[in-house]
């Protein structure tokens, strides 16, 4: 003779509401910590006087296919440092001329998001690694 399994459920009364509980905890969180922060990266090393080429590199996205799309990248000893221009003191247009030039330079070395800017009014996918914020360009 088999025994019948009873099943146990909640009244609707008792069964929590989930979503609510969910809406309002990203709510909260939202609220706090704000949806336009973006992390500046970690800050490694604080260069002056650095000698570097400058460099131009096409960039190739997850798929592996060229864009079109050229970036600049600082090329100092055996290290290549993306330059994020949102962050950099100096713009692309400025460093045009000196493509494929040694260079001095100040700059910053953080280690974070490549894709992101302090201005972006919502979280964007980004490439991560090292990156150069260029302070000043000697002539």
């Amino acid at each position: 003779m088999g025994r019948r399994r009873q099943k146990r459920t909640m009244g609707i009364k008792q069964r929590p509401n989930y979503l609510k509980t969910l809406l309002f905890t990203a709510a909260t969180s939202v609220a706090i910590n704000g949806v336009s922060q973006v992390d500046r990266g970690t800050h490694v090393n604080t260069l002056k006087n650095t000698s570097c080429l400058l460099v131009e590199k096409g960039f190739v996205n997850k798929r592996m296919k060229a864009s079109g799309y050229k970036e600049y990248f600082l090329r100092c000893s055996v290290q290549d440092y993306f330059i994020k221009f949102c962050e950099s003191e100096v713009s692309k247009k400025s460093l045009e001329p000196l493509l494929d030039k040694g260079i001095e330079v100040d700059m910053e070395i953080f280690q974070g998001e490549w894709d992101s800017c302090p201005s972006d009014s919502f979280p964007v996918q980004s490439r991560t690694g090292y990156y150069a914020v260029i302070k000043n360009v000697k002539k």
